[in-house]
């Protein structure tokens, strides 16, 4: 109910102000069973309620309000994805500080307006913010991590002001004004693609304060990178990558993706990617407990330098898939397989399921908490 008041005032401006407005919306629930530590259940219900103005032309708004509402596993601590001989040094007295709770939230995901002019567009408000290569890792895009298990499933919005203009041939340049805080999280992108030959080329640059690197601190850094992709002999290649400086030096580092894919004629898709992570430790006995934490709270990618990623799908007819990746640590011989499949049961209905199953020794990447379970995502669109 709250959900509706906070939004009706919304579709009731959007409905008398522009005359053709579309509303849409989707509920998904996941259902989530694993065992780390211990088993555990976790039921997310998710709501979306999207709008869409036409402002003439091929200008337009959209807007998505979400409200997620969790039941269940929603408490967990941090020290339970660190190797146990780590997490034993913290006295039961000050584990709560590594507690964190999943809570209810309504939120405005997406809320933007882009306006057209010929090949310039310009869009202001919270709006998807996604560029790269790479199919699971983009080095050079510094808003949110992807899914490792689902890259494609749909990330929260960012408040930018982005301008962008096109010429023929997919060529283009934009520039991005991101604002989370004053000066905390201010960033200012600019980025510049060309496709030569058939191939797509991007050279990317980066200005902002970053918190990654240490928790609760700010940091200058400059973010210098480029990206490819094409496709020769019907083999599908990708490349990202950038360098990330800072003022205090040793903390600048190099990041890159390499990856490529191929469909065979009986419409199975392979691929592979490779991810070399600068800020990552070149062996298990380097690991730190500060490492841990923050790959537990998404401040780091990886503990290692390397990670690799094979994966194969197979279409068995249209909206229905079966498929199975691993990502692999060669540096600690540890990685996760992820089994999944994907149907459609109706035409706006879907159900995904994604397994897990992790390995490794107690001190590696995937095997500090080794992970078994699954996900069952079942999505209806209206």
């Amino acid at each position: 109910m709250r959900m509706f008041r906070a939004i009706a005032p919304l579709l009731i401006v959007s409905s008398t102000a522009f005359p053709q407005v579309d509303f849409s919306g989707s509920y998904e629930n996941v259902l989530t069973v694993q065992h780390v530590e211990d088993f555990s259940i976790l039921d997310l219900n998710n709501l979306v309620l999207s709008v869409d103005g036409n402002l003439g032309g091929s200008s337009f708004l959209h807007a998505d309000a979400e409200a997620s509402l969790p039941f269940g596993s929603v408490q967990a601590n941090l020290l339970d994805f660190v190797p146990d001989s780590l997490a034993d040094m913290i006295p039961d007295s000050l584990r709560y500080l590594y507690d964190y709770k999943l809570e209810p939230s309504f939120r405005i995901s997406n809320a933007y307006m882009s306006i057209s002019w010929k090949r310039l567009v310009a869009r202001l408000g919270k709006q998807p913010m996604a560029w790269g290569t790479g199919y699971i890792w983009n080095p050079t895009e510094i808003i949110a991590p992807k899914l490792a298990y689902d890259p494609s499933y749909r990330r929260d919005g960012e408040n930018a002001l982005k301008v962008t203009y096109s010429w023929r041939y997919g060529g283009g340049v934009e520039a991005i004004c991101l604002l989370r805080g004053i000066p905390d999280s201010t960033m200012v992108i600019g980025r510049l693609k060309e496709n030569i030959f058939g191939f797509d080329l991007a050279a990317i640059g980066a200005w902002f304060w970053d918190t990654t690197t240490t928790p609760d601190t700010t940091r200058r850094r400059l973010l210098l990178g480029g990206q490819f992709a094409g496709e020769i002999w019907n083999i599908g290649l990708w490349a990202e990558g950038g360098y990330n400086l800072y003022e205090e030096d040793p903390l600048s580092y190099a990041e890159f993706v390499v990856g490529l894919d191929h469909t065979f004629t009986f419409r199975t898709h392979v691929m592979a990617e490779y991810l070399y992570y600068g800020r990552g430790f070149d062996s298990a006995d380097d690991y730190t407990f500060t490492g841990w934490i923050e790959r537990a709270s998404g401040l780091r990618k990886a503990m290692g330098r390397h990670l690799v990623c094979l994966g194969a799908d197979q279409t068995i007819i249209s909206f229905h898939n079966v498929g199975i990746s691993a990502i692999f640590n060669p540096v600690d011989a540890s990685g996760i397989i992820i089994p999944r499949l994907a149907l459609n049961l109706a035409d706006n209905l879907d159900v995904s399921i994604f397994g897990f199953y992790s390995f490794g020794k107690e001190d590696s990447e995937f095997g500090a908490a080794p992970v078994k379970g699954g996900i069952l995502r079942l999505t209806g669109y209206f």
